[in-house]
Parts: structure tokens; C-alpha cells; sequence
């Protein structure tokens, strides 16, 4: 949460700021593809490479990134220095843990979907996270 809480201090993102955020961050970086629904609503972006896999995900409303640590971040750390950015090794490692009472009180950028139950909030991956809130 309070990861979470630093990401939303330091960015809000209004009108289509996110837009132009993941042009940057192709312009950056050419090898990188874009995994995100707009029109339906997503609440995370994806960006992967043939190498690694997905290597970035970012939420819509506020500045966080989650990097994994195999990309060479420098290729677009000018882009998204401003946001709160935190490496990772993976995606599926359930070493993660949220209260969703203080999620909705303090982070209401953030609208947890799954139904209570559907995922253990006191371990969970950042995939648990993505598919929780997409």
C-alpha cells in the first residue's frame, strides 16, 4: 500500500497524459509492444519484448511502473523517471500483499474487480494484482 500511496503522490495522470506516456516510452524503445485495451477500460498497460517476455506493466491513473529487473531499463528511464518505479524479478511471484479497505479509502484511482476470495490479498503476484484490476 504504500508503494502504491508514493505512486499516487507523485503522478496523477489526467486527460491523455498515459497516451502520450506510452508513445514516449516506444519512441524510447522500438523493440517494445504495447499490451492494452484502451477501449475496454484497462487499468494496466503491458509492454513486452521477443526476449523477455513482459518486461513493464503501469497503471493508467497513477505513476507506477513495475520493471523487471532482466530489461535494460536506461532505454526509456528518462521517459518514466518521474513515476514510482519498482524492479522486479517476475511477474508471478506471490510475495505481495494489499489491504483493500485502505485501497479504497486512499487509492481510489485503483478498482480492485476480483471477488473476495479470488485472490489471497496477503500473498499474491503482481499477475494476481494485474488480472485483480485491470
Amino acid at each position: 500500500m504504500e508503494l502504491l500511496k508514493k505512486a499516487r503522490d507523485k503522478k496523477i495522470f489526467l486527460n491523455n497524459e498515459f497516451e502520450e506516456l506510452l508513445a514516449k516510452i516506444q519512441l524510447a524503445d522500438s523493440s517494445l509492444k504495447l499490451d492494452w485495451d484502451d477501449g475496454a477500460g484497462e487499468e494496466w498497460a503491458r509492454f513486452f519484448n521477443q526476449k523477455d517476455g513482459i518486461v513493464c506493466m503501469m497503471n493508467t491513473n497513477i505513476g507506477v511502473a513495475f520493471i523487471r529487473k532482466c530489461y535494460e531499463f536506461n532505454n526509456i528511464k528518462h521517459v518514466i523517471g518521474m513515476l514510482e518505479i519498482v524492479f522486479t524479478d517476475d511477474y508471478n511471484s506471490d510475495k505481495w500483499f494489499i489491504d483493500l479497505n485502505d485501497l479504497k479509502q486512499n487509492i481510489p484511482e485503483i478498482y480492485w474487480h476480483a471477488s473476495e476470495g479470488a485472490v489471497n490479498t496477503n500473498c499474491f503476484s503482481l499477475d494476481d494484482l494485474y488480472f485483480a484490476t485491470v
